[in-house]
């Protein structure tokens, strides 16, 4: 075969603290030509059923797809050929879109996530805290200097543990992410606790199918969403019972979905959050870069990680 260009593809490994994990995968991506170097990675998320391997097995594909193509500067098109290839693991795909943009701005000095974002007015920042069961506290010693926190539920917790939750958390301004896994019970219920908290927003407070019945919290509470909003189609169903969407890139598999997405979320007059899980720290610093498009930005967790290599 007659190869255009040099393209890679690696595993690396955070290793997590604080956590009831020991580490989370991830698949790194390099294009090498004459020189120039572009690099991205993706972490699959098990929520939507991605692996290493699926990961893998499609990025494998697409390094023939990358090492043929006559010219990456013809982003446009090469994503419109690669959707073809990846239908729903957005992992693979972030790892290689952000690979590429990477090699234009190296190769032509131009950014594209200055061409494709626009500065927002309002940016608040925040520092993340996951919750779960019987979860140690030391963590709030490495959050100490927070104005705002976001806690996101990995699982239900007990009524005694959310009080020492409320004790821990009650000097911040907080936004809660229940990840749909209470009932409308359970979430009224939280909130009741947390009645005598600042709370900036909650984030997916109802099941994925639920939402509709988000109305009576709308009264109260600016009410985001995450696990209900993949698409275009989910934007326009969830517009009238949202105070705002959240971001991630590797869900949208990179910063040309993300871009049109939001700017779609914006003309409708939604509020928008840039957000991540544990990814590596490529995808991070490309979701750093557009952070003051959006609202609200989380996507400081790094007193989670102790380390990322291979």
């Amino acid at each position: 075969m007659n190869r255009k260009r040099d393209v890679y593809y690696w595993q690396e490994r955070s290793v997590l603290k604080y956590l009831n994990k020991e580490w989370v995968e991830h698949a790194v991506f390099k294009i090498d030509s004459n020189g120039v170097e572009g690099i991205g990675a993706g972490t699959p998320n098990p929520d939507y059923g991605e692996t290493y391997k699926t990961t893998m097995a499609i990025i494998e594909k697409m390094r023939k797809l990358t090492e043929q193509w006559i010219d990456l500067n013809d982003y446009a098109e090469f994503e419109r050929k690669m959707n073809n290839i990846v239908k729903f693991d957005m992992s693979s795909k972030t790892a290689v879109e952000i690979a590429i943009a990477d090699y234009i701005l190296n190769s032509k000095n131009l950014d594209l996530t200055k061409i494709l974002f626009s500065k927002n007015t309002l940016n608040e920042e925040m520092k993340k805290v996951y919750v779960y069961k019987d979860m140690g506290y030391s963590v709030y010693e490495e959050i100490y200097d927070a104005i705002a926190v976001k806690i996101e539920f990995l699982e239900k917790i007990s009524l005694e543990e959310l009080e020492i939750l409320k004790e821990n958390i009650g000097k911040y301004n907080v936004w809660i992410d229940f990840k749909g896994i209470f009932n409308h019970y359970e979430v009224k219920k939280i909130l009741d606790i947390f009645k005598d908290i600042n709370i900036i927003a909650i984030e997916q407070p109802l099941p994925v199918g639920s939402e509709i019945a988000v109305k009576d919290l709308l009264l109260k509470y600016s009410v985001f969403w995450d696990e209900s909003f993949k698409n275009i189609h989910d934007i326009m169903k969830l517009k009238d019972i949202s105070t705002g969407l959240v971001f991630e890139l590797t869900k949208f598999g990179g910063i040309m979905k993300t871009a049109e997405y939001l700017n779609l979320a914006r003309s409708l007059g939604l509020e928008t959050m840039i957000s991540s899980r544990i990814e590596h720290p490529i995808t991070l610093n490309w979701a750093k870069k557009i952070k003051n498009s959006f609202n609200y930005i989380d996507l400081d967790y790094e007193h989670y990680i102790e380390k990322t290599s291979k």
